[in-house]
């Protein structure tokens, strides 16, 4: 029996917006995979958002986006870990408890760049194939020379698009919007929220204001 191929896609997902689901898509589509893991980062080290959502919050907007996609689950390894977490350390974890399956951890084409600072970047390879999500034009992919022997091994994968102009960091400005005095300006923010985010999501961003305070 072949084993299973699971697509690891990480990050704080502050919040989850439509955006990560359409990566997810062409993450699954590409690499054949049979299923894909979101895995929301507990404290990252490299960031230090004042305006992160409490880890539960976010395990609870990634459940509400991925239910009814059977092929589609939450990985809570980094959230309910105790200690700073790190990819390399996550990916041996997986590894280790789950032999029989081979993962690929999915990036997004802007950390391909500091790929090479990430802890133990070389190991990466080591627990699975790294994904890069990329966009159009193809001739604009841009390989650092350290990774590209990665790329002639196969171990270093590019997965084509389509465009979603659609960002957490925008959607949290969004919310900001929400409390201003300005009618337009809260209409406006409103109608670009209900677009960019998941259903559920929104709904739930709305009876439970996590980034902002919601003006009806």
């Amino acid at each position: 029996m072949n084993p299973q191929q699971i697509c690891i896609i990480g990050g704080t997902f502050n919040p989850v917006h439509l955006g990560h689901l359409q990566m997810a898509r062409s993450a699954q589509a590409q690499s054949m995979a049979d299923e894909v893991w979101f895995m929301p980062a507990g404290q990252p080290w490299q960031k230090s958002e004042t305006d992160l959502a409490p880890a539960q919050v976010r395990v609870r907007m990634l459940e509400l986006a991925t239910e009814g996609v059977h092929s589609w689950r939450v990985e809570r390894m980094e959230v309910d870990s105790t200690e700073p977490t790190y990819t390399v350390n996550a990916l041996e974890a997986l590894c280790e408890k789950h032999p029989e399956k081979r993962f690929s951890f999915i990036i997004g084409a802007d950390q391909l760049a500091n790929l090479t600072t990430w802890k133990h970047w070389q190991s990466l390879f080591d627990f699975a194939r790294i994904g890069v999500v990329d966009r159009p034009p193809w001739d604009t992919f841009k390989v650092p020379s350290e990774l590209k022997r990665h790329l002639m091994q196969d171990r270093l994968f590019r997965i084509p698009m389509p465009i979603v102009n659609v960002s957490s960091t925008e959607i949290r400005h969004c919310f900001e919007l929400l409390k201003t005095s300005e009618y337009g300006q809260r209409q406006a923010a409103l109608l670009r929220l209900e677009a960019s985010l998941p259903g559920p999501v929104f709904r739930y961003l709305q009876n439970n204001p996590v980034y902002g305070r919601l003006i009806p």
